[in-house]
């Protein structure tokens, strides 16, 4: 007996998905909209989210990348479909600057932690804080490309593109693993040990570092701090009346003034500052590109 598995159901995979959507900052002057990933879709168990934006404004703006512990592709152009630009971007350490041109538009595709590895032929340690044009570095590239410059709406390009990415996701040994340790740190909203991991998985915490490094591009104890910042970062947004000393305790902090040394390192101020200013008081000079080939 045999069974013929169509191209469809090859690329709707219905594994489980990880719920984990890094924190997308609603800025004045840039229009943003959310791409469905739904049960079905060629990245359903994948991506973290998929999202366009676009500048409304008459003058370059500057839009704070924040770290999320995942790599993208990034797709850029204007209304013209003139000059399309795509790279592979790395995890990030500390924030970062994307600048936006006015009518340019950006298209983010975030894989989940420890999956955008998949469509490099390097570790993804190699590409932290990095970003390498999209052509030539991946399989599909001038495909992608192309499908990008079709006259066509936007949400078919991003589901045809999808599907070249999928099709070009290659294997890991230690996929499971990964996934496994990813989503526990996850569960766990950042609160868990290397060594925790390591005796419920059986591998070594010395295995898991070196895992973390070539399949998520950093450590399992900065993936966790980012985690934590991302949850700390949410809960300030949706709770002004909350006290950041709560926040702190409940996003798994030691103190205020531990969350606030992981905000220093991370986005280059305190939680005070964050909750009163967000962003706009910020130094954009002192802090490096998103993009920068």
């Amino acid at each position: 007996m045999s069974f013929v598995i169509s191209r469809k159901q090859y690329l709707a995979p219905n594994e489980p998905r990880a719920q984990y959507e890094p924190l997308i900052l609603e800025e004045e002057d840039f229009e943003i909209k959310k791409i469905d990933v739904t049960f079905g879709h060629p990245l359903y168990t994948t991506v973290a989210d998929i999202f366009y934006i676009r500048s409304n404004a008459d003058t370059a703006r500057v839009l704070p990348i924040i770290p999320d512990g995942c790599m993208a592709l990034v797709f850029c152009g204007n209304r013209e479909k003139e000059n399309i630009r795509a790279y592979i971007c790395g995890v990030t350490d500390e924030i970062k600057k994307l600048k936006i041109e006015p009518d340019e538009y950006y298209i983010f595709i975030r894989f989940l932690p420890g999956i955008g590895y998949s469509l490099l032929d390097q570790p993804a340690n190699k590409l932290t804080n990095k970003a390498i044009p999209l052509k030539g570095h991946m399989a599909g590239g001038e495909q992608i490309l192309s499908i990008l410059e079709r006259e066509t709406h936007l949400v078919e390009r991003i589901r045809l593109i999808s599907k070249v990415i999928r099709v070009n996701l290659h294997s890991e040994s230690n996929k499971y693993l990964i996934k496994y340790c990813t989503e526990r740190i996850l569960q766990t909203q950042g609160n868990i040990k290397v060594e925790e991991l390591a005796e419920e998985s059986g591998f070594t915490a010395r295995h898991i570092g070196k895992m973390f490094e070539r399949c998520v591009g950093i450590s399992p104890k900065l993936y966790s701090q980012i985690i934590r910042l991302q949850l700390s970062m949410t809960r300030i947004l949706e709770d002004q009346n909350m006290l950041l000393v709560d926040i702190a305790i409940d996003s798994g902090f030691f103190d205020h003034a531990h969350m606030n040394r992981m905000y220093k390192k991370l986005i280059h101020c305190s939680s005070g500052e964050f909750r009163k200013n967000f962003f706009n008081r910020l130094d954009y000079s002192t802090i490096d590109d998103y993009i920068s080939i």
